[in-house]
């Protein structure tokens, strides 16, 4: 039912939408999950025509993505590191029959960018330096981590082709590459929208 009212554009808050979780992962929502509010913004913001292919960079337990695919076309994969979460997001994705989304386990250095028209992040990284952060302990977590996933993925954006767009949430110490221009802010500044432009600048470097 939870797939078919957001299909409906029935509102549903978070706790309501939340109930698909286990109870441990309900605890974690409000540190750990995008809200449905700003995920179905987030989603209006990345879809620029029909059929688009997006990434969620560290999709968690599959919230953004499943809230996300309810509102359009465009096909949402979420990329997860650890395994158990996205074990549970296709598990989820069956009984809950939600659809345009798919979860894969892999490092983010191992995924193919040019796959996908636009990303969402939501600041997945941030656990790396900050304790209070902290999902659990089935990964490593150190400053070094950081700083190399950090760097990878502002170099995969500098790559990627006039008009594809990020979407970044509470994007804590990201820094957007100059080729990007921003579209809009929402939710305070905590939800922005940057698209790729046809900067000179990045040419240079």
């Amino acid at each position: 039912m939870i797939a078919e009212y957001l299909r409906l554009n029935i509102p549903l808050k978070d706790k309501e939408f939340d109930v698909i979780y286990p109870a441990e992962l309900k605890k974690m929502s409000m540190r750990h999950f995008t809200e449905v509010e700003v995920a179905i913004k987030a989603a209006q913001l990345l879809v620029t025509r029909p059929k688009q292919r997006i990434l969620d960079i560290g999709s968690g337990a599959g919230k953004f993505c499943f809230v996300a695919g309810s509102y359009s076309d465009a096909f949402y994969t979420g990329v997860e590191f650890r395994k158990h979460l996205v074990d549970l997001c296709n598990k989820l994705k069956v009984k809950h029959r939600f659809q345009n989304v798919n979860f894969i386990h892999a490092d983010i250095m191992d995924i193919d960018f040019t796959q996908f028209s636009s990303f969402y992040f939501f600041n997945s990284f941030q656990e790396q330096i900050d304790v209070t952060a902290k999902l659990d302990d089935t990964i490593e977590l150190n400053e070094d981590n950081f700083k190399k996933y950090t760097d990878y993925l502002i170099k995969q954006f500098e790559k990627l082709p006039q008009g594809t767009r990020l979407v970044i949430y509470h994007g804590y110490n990201f820094q957007i590459p100059n080729s990007y221009r921003l579209v809009s802010s929402h939710f305070k500044g905590l939800l922005r929208c940057w698209e790729q432009t046809d900067n000179p600048i990045i040419k240079l470097l």
